[in-house]
């Protein structure tokens, strides 16, 4: 295999196939089956703007921290993943939803690629190879890449940050160093905008990583550190970290400067709020039992919540993922006290801070876990499993491959399973209704997706009667995107809001509910007056209803359409003082962090 692997071109081609291969289980109905929810189409309303008016409706800020209890305002992480969705949409000249998700279906690509260059390190290429593969065919991986999200591109930034610092430590020419620094500096700062554990399971590891390198421990190492030659180039380094840091979170500043400090405030108090009153012990178990059943997940496709498969059938690939870890992690304790290359101690030194330190930041979280704090390590069950193989490779040259080869397709196969069945039940949902199983990343799991929503939408607007108002009623958490999609039709003589009996004589009533559900009985359950049935289209998980209210009392006012309270971000015009439209944010959306998550 080595000796194929060596000929020109061929990692290239194989590195294409996979990436190939990676990009149509993606790319397959990205749009119909795109998740848009509350998240999604606040932040692409958010970003229409910028897209329509120009760089100067872009905020200072990004999306909120959705897992942190401030008491007042909103934390906010910095803007990086709204600029990247405002670059998808210059490029492509257009605000529709799939085009939002553009950037984190790139990134996941580009994640696959850079995964093997991390493993270059480390590993032989035949098995950085196969430890791409296996990442890029990861059930979890795969769901975390069809839908816009800000943690989603964490895959790829926490990889950028990690390659940057290893490349960087090991470096010896003077301007290269400065180069994988730079690197490392841009990983770090963009990785740390895109979730709000990120920052910290970023900087923690970055920093253990660096005190490791340097042999703090040892008294010799500590005074070569204070050598005249060796100070000047911390504080070479230092300033170019710094400044990078400094550009890339320039709108971050500039927003605290102006708000005197509220963003930093905000903060400081979600540091200190308090979690969940449980005692060290049940906090300890729950961490345990959850980082298992996660990193089972990403390496198998099963063990997550929601799962369809019985207990011995989830049992069997949560046994495999723990022995196939804990094997790689007693392989890499056993290499790094052999080896003596600096690149390879610092890569096997990485594996174990990675793991270690992000064990304890989700520690005081251990009850809140959900699949997308994984993000972050990803890739670490498919490098164990790279240990695993290299000790086969060394011990057994001849004899490795058949062991190999049936770990991998193990792997490949639970994966291959679980996204199937995740797609099927897609397709099923997109024409009736069926239950979620597979759809692991959201708590609202109702299967509802873009498809379904552009059908709703576009039936209430080809039913919509010239001079009539329309009102349409639907859960909360599809409200903000039937609107983003009714927007897209770009109809100034289309008037439209959510449900409410009011006093408008041209109204002109819609209700988008779920299919398993009597229309007649919920609405007249949800409005107390009788309910007439005009027409009705099945989309799938949802149907949309023409309705009336036939003995409707116009006198009453049973209002149900959202008011309006001025956003608390700042803008680039408003740094400029430019004076453009004023931004708007939907009440019932500030009041409810995140319901995606």
């Amino acid at each position: 295999m080595k000796t194929i692997l060596n000929k020109k071109y061929t990692v290239t081609a194989i590195m294409l196939a996979i990436v190939i291969g990676a990009f149509v289980f993606r790319f397959y109905n990205f749009s119909d089956w795109l998740y848009f929810k509350m998240d999604q189409s606040r932040d692409a309303q958010l970003i229409s703007y910028a897209i329509n008016d120009g760089p100067m409706m872009l905020p200072l800020l990004g999306p909120r921290a959705g897992a942190t209890d401030v008491g007042k305002g909103f934390l906010r992480l910095g803007p990086a993943y709204y600029y990247f969705q405002y670059l998808s949409g210059v490029v492509f000249n257009s605000t529709a939803p799939e085009i939002f998700a553009y950037p984190d279906l790139l990134f996941s690509i580009l994640a696959i690629i850079l995964l093997y260059f991390f493993a270059r390190i480390y590993f032989s290429k035949n098995i950085s190879l196969l430890i791409s593969a296996m990442y890029a065919f990861s059930f979890i991986v795969i769901q975390y890449s069809r839908f816009a999200w800000n943690p989603n591109s964490l895959q790829f930034f926490a990889l950028l940050t990690f390659f940057g610092l290893l490349k960087f430590l090991s470096e010896k020419n003077f301007k290269r160093k400065i180069g994988w620094l730079i690197v490392w500096a841009l990983g770090i700062s963009i990785g740390s905008q895109l979730h709000f554990f990120g920052f910290f399971v970023l900087t923690a590891i970055s920093g253990c990583l660096i005190l490791f390198h340097s042999q703090v421990w040892q008294l010799q190492k500590i005074k070569d550190i204070f050598a005249k030659n060796i100070l000047r180039k911390i504080a070479v380094y230092s300033f170019v970290f710094v400044s990078v840091f400094t550009l890339i979170y320039s709108p971050v500043i500039i927003s605290d400067v102006m708000k005197k400090g509220e963003n930093s405030k905000n903060f400081i108090t979600a540091l200190f709020s308090k979690a969940k009153e449980k005692t060290f012990g049940e906090k300890l178990s729950k961490n345990f039992s959850e980082n298992a059943k996660y990193y089972c997940l990403i390496t198998t496709s099963f063990c997550g919540e929601g799962e369809p498969f019985d207990s011995v059938k989830s049992a069997l690939p949560s046994i495999f993922s723990i022995i196939l870890i804990l094997a790689g992690l007693i392989l890499a304790g056993r290499a790094l006290k052999k080896e003596k290359n600096i690149g390879r101690r610092n890569f096997l030194a990485l594996l174990f801070l990675w793991i270690g330190v992000f064990f304890i930041f989700t520690f005081p979280v251990s009850f809140q876990l959900r699949p997308r704090f994984f993000i972050l390590v990803f890739a670490v069950p498919f490098l164990l499993s790279g240990l695993v193989f290299d000790f086969f490779q060394e011990r057994w040259p001849k004899k490795a491959v058949y062991f190999i080869s049936a770990v991998a397709i193990i792997i490949f196969g639970l994966n291959a399973y679980g996204t199937m069945a995740w797609f099927s039940e897609m397709k099923q949902s997109q024409v009736k209704n069926v239950e979620i199983n597979r759809t692991l990343i959201l708590k609202t799991k109702d299967g509802v997706t873009l498809g379904e929503l552009q059908k709703a939408s576009d039936f209430i607007y080809e039913k919509r009667k010239i001079g009539k108002d329309v009102y349409y009623y639907v859960k909360p958490e599809h409200i903000n995107p039937i609107k983003y999609i009714l927007t897209q039709k770009k109809d100034p003589a289309f008037v439209y809001a959510t449900l409410s009996l009011n006093e408008n004589p041209n109204a002109q009533y819609f209700a988008i509910i779920p299919s398993d559900t009597e229309p007649k009985k919920a609405l007249e359950k949800k409005y107390a007056v009788p309910v007439e049935i005009l027409s009705f289209q099945n989309c799938g998980q949802i149907s949309v209803y023409e309705i009336n209210f036939p003995g409707r009392n116009i006198s009453k006012n049973f209002r149900f359409n959202k008011k309006y309270s001025k956003t608390d971000r700042l803008f680039w015009k408003d740094v400029f003082g430019i004076k453009k439209q004023t931004i708007k944010e939907d009440e019932e959306l500030t009041s409810d962090i995140n319901m995606n998550e």
